[in-house]
């Protein structure tokens, strides 16, 4: 049989199961450890300082911006999707009326090495209301937990996986329009659907910055069945890498599985699509005054609870994405052809692997054997 029957052969099969090991604790919680708060205050500081990023608003313009730019001085390429906005509603007894208001996305991406296609979301709103103001009285809306927390979580994730290998692409959207009807992660989740986006997670991240009163060291993690595995594996995280947890160590699991979720953040938008999708927050059950209020400003964010909420994302998107991932592009051509074969057969069969051959162990398990050449052959062809 030649090779390239062999490799389309093998291509047949790339759907069968392979156990990738997992990275080493030692590599997750070196990137881990990087999570810092000043950063992340640094963040919900300048948020803040627009004063109101209420949909429609000059200053939501502004801040729009400054985030696309954020995303940019990282060394990614930006994208603003924009969508509709039509809203006739009444909240807490204020009408909120807004018509053909366009309003925008913020997106940026890491590829992945192996799985491209296939993506993992990290997203938060950037918006913010006030509602114990009026429609044309929302000058002042700070939103420094609701949800420049959220916001500065997914920058700081952006800033210390930019140059982490995964498995898998990870996709950083910073979502508008979401007090009014969780608008932009409807667009954009309705779109993923569409186009037929393979999404093995989404993260929604929101208010993130004070502690409960009841159970301080607690967050609150909120999914459907579809999405409870990978809640479990985000709550590992946190029991190892972070000084948080979203179990209490009983049988009671602070993991809220709904039916149909909590219709209350972006996530939502998402488990509608029939994506597994899970809410970060505070500990939901004993939820902070001044949510949506103008009364929500950096003295009432402990950042050191929303940086360690953040230390427990990474850790669990660093498993879950495939984490260290290895390039099936041996020679650095930018495109896995017959030459990087060649390289990989001259080694194929080496147990246990060398440092010199660390290259070609493409899941981690310490051989270079079929299961690295199934990896392989699913990536034959494809252009870096």
């Amino acid at each position: 049989m030649t090779v390239n029957k062999i490799i389309i052969a093998c291509i047949l099969l790339a759907g069968t199961a392979f156990g990738r090991v997992s990275a080493d604790t030692d590599d997750i919680r070196q990137i881990v450890d990087r999570v810092s708060a000043d950063s992340m205050l640094a963040t919900v500081d300048r948020m803040i300082a627009f004063d109101s990023r209420f949909m429609g608003s000059d200053s939501n313009k502004a801040a729009v911006l400054w985030l696309g730019e954020r995303f940019g001085a990282m060394g990614y390429s930006v994208s603003f999707d924009s969508f509709q906005v039509n809203v006739n509603t009444r909240v807490l007894g204020r009408r909120f009326i807004l018509s053909n208001l366009t309003q925008v996305n913020v997106v940026a991406s890491r590829k992945g090495l192996l799985s491209p296609e296939k993506k993992i979301v990290l997203g938060a709103h950037y918006d913010s209301i006030s509602l114990d103001k009026d429609q044309d009285d929302q000058g002042f809306s700070p939103g420094a937990d609701d949800n420049s927390t959220g916001v500065a979580a997914v920058l700081e994730l952006a800033r210390l996986l930019k140059d982490v290998h995964t498995d898998v692409t990870i996709e950083f959207v910073l979502f508008g329009a979401e007090e009014l009807g969780l608008i932009g992660s409807e667009a954009r989740a309705s779109a993923a659907q569409a186009n037929g986006e393979e999404i093995v997670m989404m993260l929604g991240l929101d208010v993130l910055g004070t502690r409960s009163t009841v159970f301080p060291d607690a967050f609150t993690l909120d999914t459907t069945s579809r999405g409870f595995d990978l809640a479990e594996q985000i709550a590992d995280a946190a029991a190892g890498f972070s000084d948080v947890f979203a179990r209490d160590g009983s049988s009671n699991s602070r993991i809220m599985v709904t039916a149909s979720g909590c219709g209350c953040s972006d996530h939502q938008s998402y488990v509608n699509q029939g994506f597994p999708a899970i809410g970060v927050f505070q500990f939901f059950t004993n939820p902070s005054p001044h949510i949506n209020m103008s009364t929500d400003t950096i003295e009432n964010v402990d950042i050191g609870y929303a940086a360690e909420i953040t230390r427990a994302v990474l850790a669990g998107t660093l498993e879950i994405a495939g984490f260290p991932s290895l390039s099936p592009d041996f020679d650095g051509s930018g495109v896995v052809d017959f030459f990087d074969f060649l390289a990989f057969a001259t080694v194929f069969g080496t147990d246990p692997v060398s440092p010199a051959d660390a290259a070609f162990d493409l899941d981690s398990d310490g051989a270079v054997g079929f299961s690295d050449f199934l990896i392989f052959a699913e990536n034959f062809g494809r252009v870096f």
